[in-house]
């Protein structure tokens, strides 16, 4: 679960990063970059936040594989959203989005499945 964790705590950084990325590479003169950055920088902060914080399994596996989802978003959103043409910000989210695809791909399979019968905490 410490694994998981740690990697949880790495996705919330990249979610900051994404956050103030488009003001630091210039590309917040596009709507379209600048709002899919800062809602997917707060998602990742905030999901990948609660995951880092919670002690059950089924929260934390859950939270990494919606995580994973948004990395894949982010992947693939400057194409659909249409904001391609803007280079920074369609690297930034490339490099960003594959970064929390596999770093929550990883929290998602380091967590073992809950057991039937336990609570979700870690044995003693």
């Amino acid at each position: 679960m410490k694994t998981a964790k740690t990697l949880s705590w790495l996705v919330v950084v990249l979610g900051a990063w994404e956050v103030i990325a488009p003001f630091i590479l210039g590309a917040s003169h596009n709507a379209g970059a600048l709002w899919d950055a800062i809602l997917l920088g707060i998602a990742l902060i905030i999901l990948a936040g609660w995951a880092a914080l919670s002690n059950q399994f089924a929260t934390v596996k859950t939270l990494s594989w919606i995580d994973v989802v948004l990395g894949a978003w982010l992947i693939v959103a400057p194409f659909i959203v249409g904001y391609a043409s803007v280079a920074a910000a369609t690297w930034n989210d490339i490099i960003v989005g594959v970064l929390a695809l596999l770093l929550s791909l990883w929290a998602a399979l380091v967590v073992p499945s809950a057991i039937s019968g336990t609570s979700g905490h870690p044995a003693a």
